[in-house]
């Protein structure tokens, strides 16, 4: 039998622009849900509280109530996270349990007892063993992080069995299957040759014997990063599944957790964006720390002044650390994003009014990110004086 596990990641920036919520929403978040849930289809689902909360502000309610009905019917299982998508191994440990248990407990809040993950998914599975005591802590059993960087290391990827680190379970995500459908537009297939393609390999790979496959990706994909891809890859996806239940089986990651024994394991650092050159280099997180990036270094620099005022403006500081401020510099740096100027501007507004005498040192490294990013000050337009 093969086990599959498919992991959604819905997230956005806390800065993101309203119309682009109500865009997305549109085309993926809505009828996406409205899928599983009609479907009754087993996924395993993350959303950071950074893009609940402007759901819920937005008058998004009727998504919060197919959430909220997929976790009552257990075919969406919950899993735990960061809650403004910090990349984990790179912020300080107190902001680790901060973004961690603000991510459990106002979604708790919100949803109530159908709120019990037991995984954890960090922010582009961004893994290294140093947030195992944080998360474990937590209250959580597993988290699950991307294959390369375990191939890398043992050259295979379990699929018999759960690598186990610190006494901590951590599932593998299939970079390979994950990357394939996501990303791979020049693949002339729909989901039910896709699905009988995979179905075809594993059993090939598992001989017989029983074996677990782990597909992950932004749920975004799905009618908005790919649109129609709900309709011409999902829907037959799932009805080709359905229809070989003796061949292979979707259900929650915990599921697979629990079926498959334990094996106290190495699991190296890296995350859904590592490739095999950049574990080699040393370079575990390029979209969001490049030595090589001097944009990087230098929102680095600006992200430890606006740490150092941090109790006085807490809430805005969680909302400043988002992943996408960095992901956007590394990407587009010779076009920066208005995601990435806003969120420096976000960060000198923490500076400005928390540790004021620091608010010159960061208007220079600001002036300096200008340039690194091939921007002029006067298109920039907030966070002056």
């Amino acid at each position: 039998m093969i086990y599959l596990g498919f992991l959604l990641h819905i997230y956005q920036p806390p800065n993101q622009f309203e119309t682009v919520l109500k865009q997305i929403t549109g085309e993926c978040y809505r009828p996406l849900l409205n899928l599983i849930v009609e479907e009754n289809a087993k996924f395993t689902l993350n959303i950071n509280w950074s893009l609940t909360e402007q759901l819920m502000k937005r008058g998004y309610e009727d998504v919060i109530d197919l959430l909220q009905q997929g976790a009552d019917t257990k075919c969406l299982e919950w899993v735990g996270s960061a809650a403004y998508h910090a990349i984990l191994p790179l912020i300080p440990e107190q902001e680790r349990t901060r973004q961690i248990d603000l991510n459990y407990s106002k979604h708790k809040e919100l949803f109530g007892p159908l709120y019990a993950p037991r995984g954890f998914f960090p922010p582009e599975m961004a893994y290294g063993p140093e947030i195992i005591p944080f998360v474990k802590k937590a209250g959580y059993q597993w988290l699950i992080t991307d294959d390369i960087p375990y191939q890398c290391v043992h050259e295979s990827v379990p699929t018999s069995f759960i690598p186990v680190t610190d006494g901590f379970g951590v599932l593998l995500r299939s970079s390979l299957w994950s990357n394939r459908i996501a990303f791979d537009k020049g693949l002339d297939m729909g989901g039910d040759e896709i699905a009988r393609w995979l179905m075809k390999d594993m059993a090939e790979w598992f001989n017989g014997k029983d074996g677990y496959i782990i597909l992950a990706m932004d749920g975004e994909t799905f009618g908005h990063h790919r649109p129609g891809y709900i309709e011409s890859f999902l829907v037959p996806f799932l009805n080709a599944l359905k229809s070989s239940p003796d061949e292979i089986r979707l259900i929650h990651l915990s599921e697979i957790f629990d079926h498959f024994p334990k094996v106290e394991s190495e699991v190296p650092p890296g995350s859904w964006s590592t490739t095999v050159e950049d574990f080699w280099a040393g370079n575990f997180f390029p979209l969001w720390k490049d030595p090589r990036n001097q944009a990087h270094y230098l929102l680095w620099q600006l992200t430890e002044l606006a740490l150092s005022g941090f109790e006085k403006l807490r809430d805005q500081m969680d909302r400043s650390l988002n992943s996408c401020t960095f992901w956007w510099a590394a990407t587009q740096p010779e076009q920066c994003s208005p995601i990435t100027l806003s969120g420096i501007d976000m960060l000198l507004e923490v500076i400005k009014t928390a540790d004021p005498a620091n608010y010159k040192k960061a208007k220079e490294i600001r002036a300096s990110l200008e340039k690194a990013l091939n921007r002029k000050a006067a298109k920039v337009g907030v966070g002056g004086e």
